[in-house]
């Protein structure tokens, strides 16, 4: 007589492999339906604190473009970054920007300055978005030291 995955007592016992096979689904099916788009921000970057800064808005998250702008105190140069990738060379943003506005017509591009960064560089980085066709900008801030 064939077994029905009891023992020998009569007793029914857990089936392991059958419950791992349904959680890998699981798991890759969430996997598939988690959407790509992470706002790239550096890490080491020291947003500047304001006592009212507000969350993201989470509808608005979907069509956000971070630039990452870090100072270095020992070349007096910020070093700007969107999507893990390095611009030496600062205009080199305006067609990565004309770009993005191309592929979504309610981008906003989020400036996340480190804290020491001169308003002077803010001002230019600014430039290059309205170079690019982009009005909607706005700034991070961390609500807390």
């Amino acid at each position: 007589m064939a077994s029905l995955g009891g023992t020998e007592s009569g007793e029914p016992e857990f089936q392991i492999a059958p419950m791992i096979d349904v959680l890998l689904v699981l798991l890759i099916f969430f996997m598939s339906i988690t959407t790509a788009e992470v706002l790239k921000i550096d890490k080491g970057i020291v947003l500047p604190v304001s006592e009212h800064s507000k969350k993201r808005d989470a509808e608005m998250a979907k069509h956000e473009l971070a630039v990452n702008v870090r100072w270095d105190p020992i070349e007096m140069k910020a070093h700007l970054k969107v999507d893990d990738r390095d611009y030496p060379t600062p205009s080199e943003l305006v067609p990565v920007f004309k770009a993005k506005l191309k592929a979504d017509k309610n981008l906003r591009v989020i400036i996340r300055g480190d804290r020491a960064l001169p308003a002077i560089e803010v001002q230019r980085i600014m430039d290059l978005i309205g170079q690019g066709g982009i009005s909607d900008i706005s700034f991070a801030a961390s609500n807390k030291e």
